[in-house]
């Protein structure tokens, strides 16, 4: 009996170290990381993967700003850093380990906390980061970049629906005459949705169409996707997410459409798309 125990004990406790050894990794999007200042801490003797296989994309060239607290390797080979090859797609490389070293007194500018900046080059985008060098149990280990087609859609208002007017039948003919009422209609009017909108009376009802305008343009552009139309992480596809953000910050469609530089054309289909 005090054998049985001694197990269980043994492997509850294992159970609850390898609970607390667990890492998250932390997630982000490819416009995000594109667009975004980020900053990403790598702790002594864990280290950081840059993890780009979500994606699709491969890596070709990476740089530090200040090597001489960060040394990295990757999965693959990247291109030369030197022959002006712009065709070089490098080994296939989609994952980048860094990790911190023993500062080395290299004749470069250092900032007072040891971070520097790192760029990342890939055949399709150039992703930069801020890294700084930590101490201590890490927060996160991994930063996995996903494509932007695998954002999850934002949870949407019902529309605001119109009036239902219902027709009441008239009376059958009778054998005996009866005046002919007139017909009677009867509006009922549907709960309206309720709506988080502006103080300003003058701008409510524009916010409230412009967010519709915006939450339809999502839906567009993932239909668009879905029927290979428009291909996620292209110059369209960026152009359309600067849309959307541009009518979510009060923007007109105009507005929208000259700031995001996106083609009108396409802006409109999307919307059609959108509210169908």
């Amino acid at each position: 009996m005090l054998k049985k125990t001694t197990i269980i004990a043994a492997f509850l406790i294992l159970t609850s170290a390898a609970k607390a050894t667990a890492i998250a990794a932390r997630t982000v999007y490819q416009n995000d990381a594109n667009s975004n200042a980020i900053e990403l801490k790598v702790w002594k003797g864990y280290g950081l993967t840059i993890n780009l296989m979500s994606t699709g994309e491969t890596i070709k060239q990476v740089w530090i700003g200040d090597p001489s607290r960060f040394a990295f390797t990757s999965n693959g080979a990247l291109c030369p850093s030197s022959g002006g090859d712009s065709d070089c797609t490098g080994g296939k490389a989609t994952v980048i380990f860094l990790r911190q070293i023993d500062p080395i007194n290299f004749p470069v500018t250092s900032s007072s906390n040891g971070s520097t900046q790192i760029t990342v080059l890939t055949n399709e985008k150039q992703y930069q980061f801020k890294i700084v060098p930590a101490i201590g149990n890490p927060a996160y280990t991994s930063l996995v970049i996903k494509s932007d087609s695998e954002r999850p859609l934002p949870i949407t208002r019902p529309r605001t629906p119109l009036p239902l007017t219902v027709q009441k039948p008239q009376s059958a003919p009778s054998d005996f005459p009866q005046p002919s009422p007139p017909p009677q209609t009867i509006t009922v009017q549907k709960p309206q949705p309720v709506a988080v909108l502006r103080p300003n009376p003058g701008t409510m009802l524009k916010v409230a169409i412009q967010r519709n305008d915006a939450n339809a343009l999502v839906f567009g552009l993932a239909e668009a996707g879905r029927k290979g139309q428009v291909r996620p992480g292209s110059t369209t596809w960026n152009k359309v997410q600067d849309a959307i953000k541009l009518l979510r910050r009060g923007k007109t469609r105009d507005e929208a459409i000259l700031l995001s530089q996106v083609d009108k054309n396409i802006f409109n289909q999307l919307l059609e798309w959108g509210r169908l």
